[in-house]
């Protein structure tokens, strides 16, 4: 999977908002690079249940056709995201709260809290 396809579900998201398509991808990907630092943990908390290497620091990505990251698991959260972010960037504050919500609850959903005994 690529990060065009987040991109695009971010894009479909909010296609009545998006004023100019062509402009957008510049800050989408600097967006993007923000929301693979918010997500971090659980893409390493994902990969530590599949058995898999940790990642020591959040990938960037300098193209929208650089291959996603991260888990296929964290697709829809991440399209929420950055549609988020977007819409945050235009001052779409109200529809961005929405998306953010939606964000964290599948966030929550694909990567629940694990019970750790504390000492």
């Amino acid at each position: 999977m690529k990060v065009k396809d987040i991109y695009e579900n971010a894009l479909a998201l909010n296609i009545s908002r998006m004023d100019d398509e062509d402009n957008l991808e510049f800050f989408a990907i600097k967006l993007f690079n923000l929301v693979l630092s918010e997500v971090f943990v659980y893409n390493n908390q994902l990969r530590e249940k599949k058995g898999l290497q940790l990642m020591e620091k959040a990938p960037i990505v300098k193209s929208i056709d650089d291959e996603m990251p991260y888990e296929n698991e964290l697709y829809a959260p991440l399209s929420y995201g950055l549609a988020s972010k977007l819409l945050s960037a235009q001052e779409e504050m109200n529809l961005a709260g929405l998306y953010n919500n939606q964000y964290v609850i599948l966030l929550q959903l694909t990567c629940p809290a694990v019970p750790v005994e504390v000492i």
